[in-house]
């Protein structure tokens, strides 16, 4: 059974028939970046539900489609991201080629039904057919070629204006969601205006703006990962000739014997045999000998931690004297001193500073009653006062 855009469910994976394709949609959207491989088969079941519903249509225009299937149309630049978020495999960097291989296929069908839906400016129409024709001398060249710097080029001013642009979207969804949460406040009815505009042409406009970032974000992605080709095609290169290497030296994994003996530890010491012979009687004399194996290491202290480790140690010491700094000037602050000094720092309204500072006064003056002037011995106190 089939599903229509608001949400009812149709085939898909077992896995995923319990959800509906907007759930499905918005749960992809959360994990596409941070959980890439799981989020990719949820991504596969929506495109064919998409494509069984025929959602989207060769000879219909952006006008035509109803809001709430405009979002599926992010189907495809979610799923090419995805792929490219998958973190390479160390010693199968044939699989992260294939996988960006595959997003790049699937962005070019992401950039084709946008511009047949016409929502693509003429720059981004340029853009999209200048990396489709990159696209295309890269599949029409030979197995672990380098790819091309000169179709590759990165232009500083687009990239700029681009993150300008994405930032500035970002800005006008965040004032469309505050409208549309407004309206929920007060309780309006999706039908009636409010600020000249309805509930439906609020989230229109809203994911309109927000299929407009993917556009930027998947234009930025796509060039980005041609960029990363070239290195791929080299370490995919080096990964073979190690393996050549290794089977030449019998140091594969297929030429390792089991019953050979295995390797001292690195930390033993090494073993020397000294021959010497008898000068009187020629016998030869043998002296075996164990070097330390500290003996080979530099005669410096080597150091103990990276400078990695360093540093955050030493950040971690800036932030407690920072924190005993602050928290010695508030014990200063609120140590008993003179009303005069509290009014200098604005206490005065503190009522127990106040009181600690007459209390100070009152024992200053007790002090000098028990202790008056004059009252501590003196020259004139001492000897015979009879003489």
């Amino acid at each position: 059974m089939g599903e229509n855009g608001d949400g009812n469910n149709v085939g898909g994976d077992d896995n995923n028939r319990s959800m509906s394709l907007n759930d499905r949609l918005d749960a992809a959207r959360g994990m596409f970046e941070s959980s890439p491989t799981e989020c990719i088969p949820l991504l596969d079941s929506i495109q064919r539900d998409v494509q069984a519903l025929g959602l989207f249509s060769k000879n219909e225009t952006i006008d035509d489609i109803s809001t709430k299937s405009i979002p599926f149309l992010a189907t495809d630049h979610l799923l090419a991201a995805a792929l490219g978020n998958i973190p390479p495999e160390t010693g199968n960097m044939a699989r992260r080629k294939e996988n960006l291989q595959r997003s790049f296929t699937v962005w070019g069908y992401f950039f084709e039904r946008l511009e047949v839906l016409e929502i693509l400016s003429k720059e981004e129409t340029k853009e999209f057919h200048g990396l489709l024709e990159v696209q295309q001398e890269l599949e029409s060249l030979e197995t672990n070629v380098s790819v091309p710097s000169s179709l590759i080029a990165v232009d500083r001013d687009s990239k700029i204006a681009r993150y300008k642009a994405k930032q500035q979207q970002r800005k006008e969804i965040e004032k469309l969601q505050s409208l549309i949460e407004r309206r929920s406040r007060c309780g309006i009815a999706p039908e009636d205006e409010f600020d000249g505009h309805d509930l439906d042409s609020l989230e229109r406009s809203m994911i309109l703006k927000e299929l407009h970032v993917f556009k930027l974000e998947a234009l930025e992605y796509w060039a980005q990962s041609f960029r990363e080709l070239p290195m791929i095609e080299q370490m995919i290169k080096m990964d073979e000739e190690r393996k050549q290497r290794q089977k030449h030296t019998g140091n594969g994994d297929e030429s390792v014997d089991p019953n050979r003996r295995p390797p001292p530890p690195p930390n033993k010491g090494l073993k020397v045999t000294h021959i010497s012979q008898d000068a009187a009687t020629g016998q030869l004399r043998f002296k075996r000998e164990e070097i330390r194996s500290k003996v080979f290491q530099p005669g410096w202290n080597q150091p103990t931690m990276s400078l990695e480790e360093l540093g955050e140690r030493e950040y971690q010491e800036a932030i407690e004297r920072e924190a005993r700094q602050k928290q010695a000037e508030a014990d200063r602050v609120h140590q008993p001193k003179k009303y005069e000094d509290l009014v200098r720092d604005g206490l005065e309204d503190n009522a127990e500073l106040v009181d600690a500072s007459a209390k100070l006064d009152r024992d200053w003056d007790d002090w000098k009653d028990q202790n008056p002037r004059g009252s501590g011995n003196k020259m004139a106190n001492r000897g015979d006062k009879n003489f």
